[in-house]
C-alpha cells in the first residue's frame, strides 16, 4: 500500500531557518544576521521589517551555529557538585549573574562531587566552550582534556597548581584561625572538631579548614581537643555528634568545617540531648551559608566573599580567554568572621 507524503503536517515540526525569513522578506540571508546585530550598518525600515517577518515565523538566530563561524560561543561552562547546589546555591547564583553581567552563558554541569568529575567530561567537551569555571576538584589530565581545545580553566574555592590556569579562593586556614582565636579568647579550653571525612585529600578545603584551626589553636596552647569526621552534610553532623556525645563529656566550643555540619550539630544539642546553646556549648561553623543566619541558628561562622569572588572569577576568565598566554594567578579572599548568638 502506497503512503501518502504529508508535507504540510511535517512542517509543522521544523524550526525557520534565516533562509526563510530571507525568502519571506525579499532580501540577501546575509542580512537577516545583520538585522540581529545592533552595531551592524543597516536602516531601521529593514531592520524592523526583517525581525517582524522574522518574530511571525519563529526564528531566532542559533547561537550555537554561530559560533562555528566566529569561533567565540559566549558560552562558559560550570561545574559544581549536588551538595554545593542544594547546600550553597548562593554561589552558583553569584556565578550566573556575573557571567550574565558580562553577556555570557551559563552551561550548568552538575557532579555527584569531586571524584565522579570523569563521567561528566565527555559532555562538557561536546560542547563549543569559550571556559570553564570549575567548584570541582580536577586531574592535571583532566585539566589537559580541556587544554587541547583551548578552553581556559579557572577554578573556583580548590586550589589547583598547573600551568595557565586560574584560582580564586577563601583563604580556608586564615579564616579557620580566626575563629579559633575567637573561641580562646572566650575561654573555651575543650574543643571538638568536626571535620570531613577523614581520607579527603590533603589540598580539599574542608582538610585545609581543619589543618588551619588546628594549627592556630595548638600555637594558642592549653587546649584540649578532639576531632570527629563526617561527610560534610547537616545528617551526618547531627548523626556523628550524638555518637560522639553517648561516648564522650559535652565539650566548651564545637567548631565544625562547613555551616551544614554545624546546623546538623546543634540540632543534635537542642532536640536530641537537651542542650542548650550557647550556655552549656559554643557551635561555630564555616561559609555563612543563608540557613546560618536564622533566627533559629543565629550561627556564629566564617562569612565567604561569595559575590566578589565570582565576580572576580568571571573577570579571570574572560582575561584568559582574550590572553591565554598570561601567567597563572591565585586570588585570595579573606573570610569574616560573623558573630552571632550560637557562641
Amino acid at each position: 500500500m502506497a503512503i501518502k507524503n504529508q508535507p504540510d503536517e511535517d512542517k509543522r515540526y521544523l524550526r525557520a531557518s534565516s533562509y526563510d525569513v530571507a525568502r519571506a522578506a525579499g532580501v540577501a540571508q546575509s542580512t537577516v544576521s545583520r538585522c540581529f546585530k545592533q552595531d551592524s550598518n543597516i536602516s531601521e525600515s529593514t531592520r524592523s521589517r526583517v525581525l517582524k517577518i522574522a518574530a511571525d515565523l519563529g526564528y531566532t538566530p542559533n547561537s550555537l551555529a554561530r559560533s562555528l563561524i566566529t569561533q567565540r560561543s559566549h558560552m562558559v561552562g560550570v561545574f559544581c557538585s549536588e551538595f554545593t547546589l542544594c547546600n550553597n546555591p548562593e554561589l552558583v547564583n553569584a556565578i550566573s549573574s556575573a557571567l550574565k553581567h558580562s553577556g555570557i552563558s551559563m552551561l550548568l554541569m552538575i557532579v555527584e562531587n569531586d571524584s565522579s568529575i570523569e563521567a561528566t567530561l565527555p559532555e562538557a567537551l561536546a560542547y563549543p566552550l569559550d571556559g570553564l569555571i570549575s567548584c570541582v576538584f580536577m586531574t592535571e589530565e583532566q585539566i589537559q582534556l580541556f587544554g587541547k581545545r583551548r578552553v581556559p580553566i579557572v577554578f573556583f574555592n580548590r586550589n589547583i597548581r598547573s600551568k595557565g590556569i586560574d584560582c580564586i579562593l577563601t583563604d580556608q586556614a586564615e579564616g579557620a584561625a580566626l575563629m579559633a582565636s575567637k573561641l580562646h579568647a572566650s575561654g573555651h579550653r575543650r574543643i571538638l572538631c568536626v571535620g570531613g571525612p577523614s581520607d579527603a585529600p590533603e589540598d580539599s578545603v574542608g582538610y585545609t579548614r581543619l589543618k588551619g584551626f588546628l594549627e592556630a589553636i595548638n600555637k594558642l596552647g592549653g587546649i584540649e581537643i578532639t576531632c570527629i569526621h563526617a561527610d560534610y552534610s547537616y545528617e551526618s553532623g547531627r548523626k556523628q555528634f550524638l555518637s560522639f556525645f553517648a561516648k564522650s563529656a559535652l565539650p566548651d566550643a564545637i567548631f565544625c568545617v562547613n555551616d551544614q555540619l554545624a546546623l546538623g550539630v546543634m540540632d543534635a544539642c537542642r532536640y536530641d540531648c537537651g542542650i542548650t546553646i550557647p550556655k552549656d556549648v559554643s557551635v561555630a561553623g564555616f561559609d555563612n551559608v543563608s540557613d546560618a543566619g536564622r533566627p533559629v541558628y543565629n550561627l556564629t561562622t566564617i562569612h565567604q566573599q561569595i559575590v566578589p569572588m565570582a565576580t572576580r572569577a568571571v573577570d579571570l576568565i574572560l582575561r584568559r580567554i582574550a590572553q591565554p598566554e598570561l601567567p597563572e594567578e591565585t586570588v585570595l579572599f579573606r573570610g569574616i568572621l560573623i558573630e552571632r548568638t550560637s557562641a
